[in-house]
């Protein structure tokens, strides 16, 4: 294996040069960095990250908290998106099982010397992420409030409403709602604006065109991606709801676009 001592001796110059070369430091010359970088890579010289992770006291790996969010269309991209400008930024990313009962969420963080955590998809009630927020690594949570942590959030009022006028432009008047867990903030903000959109466009909502999907009280609300598909057949192919639009915020409006096209071309 090369080394950064091999590196040196190529070129002529210290171990440290060679260090602060490869790390771009301002006080090397371009010269030197440039005769450094293409030495390391003629002698095919990598850094040891276990030997930068004790110098640096820093592990360049970030943990993601993401419960089954791989089958969730939305959260999928997001994770796309943070990979890649993760990546840009020098960093992996590593994914953080639940299936340890050995160590809580943010045991498990510690013991990897994580810099830091992503949690997205989770049962924030769970007293795991309660710890996790409120221990000493910075964490970013998604589509979640934690006071004292930074957030990242959909803006659900506003793209509620944009969905249901979009829905009325359409010349739809008869339009549905299916919601999942009814503790969310999300599902809060969400219904609400659904409520203050229609009674602003003057379009009464019908009681039975708000449905509620029984859930487990936990993350696979974001999930039921099938299960909602089902519902929203019996909305969309009973005779009550004919040319019901069913305006879904999830995934599942998929599911509503395929058990619709199946009826008629829309």
């Amino acid at each position: 294996m090369v080394s950064m001592k091999d590196v040196a001796v190529e070129c002529g110059v210290s171990i440290a040069t060679v260090s602060k070369a490869l790390n771009d430091h301002s006080d090397i010359s371009e010269e030197t960095r440039r005769k450094v970088k293409e030495a390391a890579n003629r002698l095919g010289y990598y850094p040891n990250s276990a030997a930068r992770a004790l110098k640096t006291n820093r592990s360049y790996n970030i943990g993601v908290l993401l419960n089954n969010g791989l089958a969730h269309e939305y959260f999928a991209e997001v994770l796309e998106s943070f990979k890649n400008e993760a990546e840009k930024k020098g960093y992996d990313i590593t994914f953080v099982s639940n299936h340890s009962k050995k160590m809580t969420f943010y045991e498990h963080c510690l013991y990897r010397n994580f810099d830091g955590v992503l949690v997205a998809c989770e049962d924030f009630s769970n007293p795991e992420i309660y710890e996790m927020v409120n221990g000493r690594l910075p964490v970013v949570t998604i589509d979640y409030i934690f006071n004292g942590s930074t957030s990242v959030n959909s803006n659900n009022v506003k793209g509620m409403s944009e969905l249901v006028r979009y829905a009325y432009s359409r010349g739809h008047r008869k339009i549905a709602y299916i919601y999942g867990n009814v503790e969310s903030e999300v599902t809060k903000e969400r219904l609400a604006a659904f409520y203050k959109t229609m009674d602003e466009l003057g379009v009464e909502v019908a009681d039975e065109y708000i449905r509620i999907k029984k859930i487990r009280n936990d993350a696979a609300y974001y999930f039921q991606v099938i299960n909602c598909g089902e519902l929203n057949k019996y909305i969309l192919l009973d005779n009550i709801y004919k040319n019901c639009v069913n305006a879904i915020y999830t995934s599942s409006a998929i599911e509503s676009i395929k058990i619709a096209r199946g009826q008629k071309e829309i």
